[in-house]
């Protein structure tokens, strides 16, 4: 029995060793010293009870951050009245909570577990998110979208999440790398973690941001953009032939006054997924289910895609009615990166097929988790919106090897 107790005792106190506990002061972590680039930040956080340290004197400020973690720093931050209400103050409390007010919505939490890291851009969105539920005041899209140009990483952000780091960028509630990147898909510590929930704090409180530098590697602001002048939003001709007009003529004549500008769209609204399926559901309006477009020569295009006809020629003339004819052009295999407004021209080995499309949503009420949607022409020689992909295709062997994506963004 006596080895027993021992035994017992001494995997509690083993045990002890990693459970968070109150702590009053930062300088109390043997880990974060008061020369520690987040010092002042991690004390204040601890002081208001939205964080603690572990009981082995540690802080681990360079550790992950959980979606369950951030969920709970937030629920006290920010929330902490309902917080109140629950007996269990835990992380699935935090996330219920969160969860109500639509805080996780946009990040791939979905897709993780609850202790999963917290990558920067889920980040952001969470940020943004909680500005949106709090009424903060947010810039328009003319203001933010000038910080384009001083993220050398934008376009491997995460669709959903441009306008949340683009917003938190104008703010200064985030900022870069000293590479001039943001690095997405990086995880967010317990230093950096802390450090945000301050600034919003602090934006809430003086409606406003801070320039407190989140990592020693992050500048205090952004760079200065150096993009052109923002343009102006414009209603666009409606992408309809008039009567005798071949498509050529239609674009030619749509594409008379557009001037690409980068980051934007080609009626001067900034590159973002909602944006893209409002002009797609302009040119729906005018071009609806059924409007003839078959192998007719009158319906030969060419565009900043190439020149062709039939499913060629809606994916090419749909794709420079959003961006413009002079966007750039990336022509790419990493299917994981589809994005609505991408056109796809899709190719199978096996059996011949090919046929070119234009993606209007990542996903389809009627067919699953495995299908996106999409519009096409020459389907039935007319016009189809309600088509539809799977994801899954882009695995198979005789598809992946000649398919590719046309993206604009």
């Amino acid at each position: 029995m006596k080895r027993y107790i021992s035994s017992l005792m001494a995997f509690c106190l083993m045990f002890a060793l990693v459970l968070p506990v109150e702590a009053k002061e930062a300088e109390s972590f043997r880990d974060v010293p008061a020369d520690f680039w987040a010092y002042e930040q991690i004390n204040r956080c601890v002081q208001d009870g939205i964080v603690s340290g572990y009981s082995d004197g540690t802080f681990k400020p360079g550790n992950p951050v959980s979606y369950g973690a951030f969920s709970i720093m937030l629920a006290r931050a920010f929330y902490s009245d309902e917080l109140a209400a629950y007996s269990d103050q835990g992380t699935a409390t935090g996330e219920a909570i969160m969860n109500k007010h639509g805080i996780l919505n946009g990040t791939s939490r979905s897709s993780a577990s609850i202790g999963a890291s917290l990558p920067r851009e889920d980040m952001a969105q969470i940020m943004y998110n909680v500005l949106k539920d709090k009424g903060a005041n947010i810039p328009p899209d003319t203001e933010y979208v000038k910080c384009i140009s001083s993220i050398s990483d934008f376009q491997s952000i995460n669709i959903n999440c441009r306008r949340a780091v683009m917003v938190c960028y104008t703010t200064g509630l985030l900022g870069g790398q000293s590479d001039g990147s943001f690095g997405p898909k990086n995880p967010m510590n317990r230093a950096q973690g802390c450090v945000v929930i301050n600034r919003l704090r602090d934006y809430f409180q003086n409606n406003g941001g801070t320039t407190d530098p989140v990592g020693p590697t992050t500048p205090t602001e952004p760079a200065t953009p150096t993009d052109p002048a923002t343009p102006t939003v414009t209603e666009l001709p409606a992408f309809k032939l008039q009567d005798g007009e071949t498509v050529q003529q239609m674009m030619t004549r749509i594409m008379a006054n557009v001037t690409y500008t980068p980051g934007y769209l080609s009626n001067g609204q900034p590159i973002t997924e909602d944006n893209i399926k409002a002009l797609l559901a302009e040119i729906e309006t005018s071009m609806p289910e059924g409007t003839p477009w078959d192998e007719d020569d009158r319906f030969n295009y060419s565009g900043k895609l190439g020149y062709g006809g039939a499913c060629n020629s809606w994916g090419y003339a749909v794709s420079d009615y959003l961006f413009g004819k002079e966007a750039p052009l990336t022509k790419h295999q990493n299917f994981d990166q589809l994005k609505v407004g991408d056109v796809v021209w899709m190719k199978n080995s096996k059996t011949g097929y090919s046929h070119v499309y234009v993606v209007t949503s990542l996903t389809n009420p009627y067919w699953g988790e495995d299908a996106y949607s999409i519009c096409d022409g020459n389907n039935s020689n007319g016009v189809s919106w309600d088509g539809d992909g799977r994801f899954s295709t882009f695995e198979k062997p005789e598809v992946a090897s000649g398919t590719y994506i046309y993206s604009r963004y």
